[in-house]
């Protein structure tokens, strides 16, 4: 249970209670402070939509929760590329789900080998899955279970919020092996929604709910007999992260990724999908990060 006294500052007046506990206190959750606080302004208790005035004096009470208690740690040696105190990257192996879920039933997961490397020592993050909130610690973004690549995790809520509120201005690099040639450059734009027929498909559509944008370049091209038989090696980037985006948009333009039988791609050892770089601001610093991780797959020629 954690528990503090403080005196509302000028600069601090007109804001909601619950909020400035947030800032004053950024290792408990916005929600957490909204849900699972008491607070009381000159011995008075108060709802937490409460806005503070100068020289208040507040008691507050917060009931803390580690986001990793249901968790089953799993001892699994992850490639880390870069780490901090407030965050780190890994190379997320293909193969391997980001997060337990209803259609992956399993503990070997990214997030329960980072709770085994870990413990608490990880931003809060859940999901809401049918009215409940189910734990995803750390994750500031996923990645397919059939994509490798570059993963970002926060360690702290300070930095989980600060990815968050600048996920849009990340540079976020991807190289994949198509079936085909596409040209030189492209760029793809729809919305993304849950295919009606196939529910562990997506689809794209001109509704402009949940709007994508996937740009590419041709790397190169290797010829084959006819287009189904010739394959070549894009590098993408795309401006938003939507489930299966990237496979989603450029199967929608007859270039479907080696690999991703699910969206019309030829048969390979697997999906030749790799995040191979993210570019972003330390939370800490304001310093330019760049992290890459080179592709597993050989490029066309």
């Amino acid at each position: 249970m954690f528990k503090d006294t403080f005196t509302v500052l000028e600069a601090e007046a007109g804001q909601r209670v619950d909020a400035l506990c947030s800032k004053k206190y950024p290792h408990i959750s916005r929600s957490r402070w909204t849900k699972h606080a008491q607070f009381l302004c000159n011995e008075m208790e108060k709802a937490a939509k409460t806005k503070v005035k100068a020289g208040d004096e507040w008691e507050v009470t917060c009931a803390e929760e580690s986001n990793v208690d249901h968790l089953e740690p799993w001892d699994y040696p992850l490639e880390i590329l870069k780490e901090t105190d407030s965050y780190l990257v890994i190379n997320k192996p293909y193969g391997i789900s980001v997060h337990p879920s209803s259609s992956e039933n399993t503990n070997e997961t990214v997030v329960n080998a980072l709770v085994h490397h870990l413990g608490s020592n990880l931003a809060e993050n859940y999901d809401q899955i049918e009215g409940r909130k189910v734990a995803r610690p750390g994750l500031v973004h996923r990645l397919d279970k059939t994509t490798s690549g570059v993963l970002l995790i926060a360690k702290t809520n300070k930095a989980h919020r600060f990815f968050q509120d600048h996920w849009s201005e990340f540079e976020k690099t991807y190289y994949g092996l198509v079936q085909g040639g596409p040209p030189d450059t492209g760029l793809i734009e729809s919305g993304i929604k849950r295919d009606p027929y196939n529910r562990k498909k997506m689809r794209a559509t001109q509704e402009s709910d949940k709007w994508s944008v996937t740009e590419f370049e041709t790397i190169s091209t290797r010829p084959g007999n006819d287009v189904t038989d010739s394959e070549s090696l894009l590098k993408i980037k795309i401006k938003t992260g939507r489930t299966h985006q990237i496979r989603v948009h450029l199967s929608s333009i007859g270039f479907p990724i080696i690999g991703d039988v699910l969206y019309a791609g030829p048969e390979a050892k697997r999906i030749m999908l790799h995040a191979t770089s993210l570019k972003f601001k330390d939370p800490d610093t304001g310093e330019d990060v760049f992290v890459e991780k080179e592709r597993p797959f050989a490029v066309a020629k």
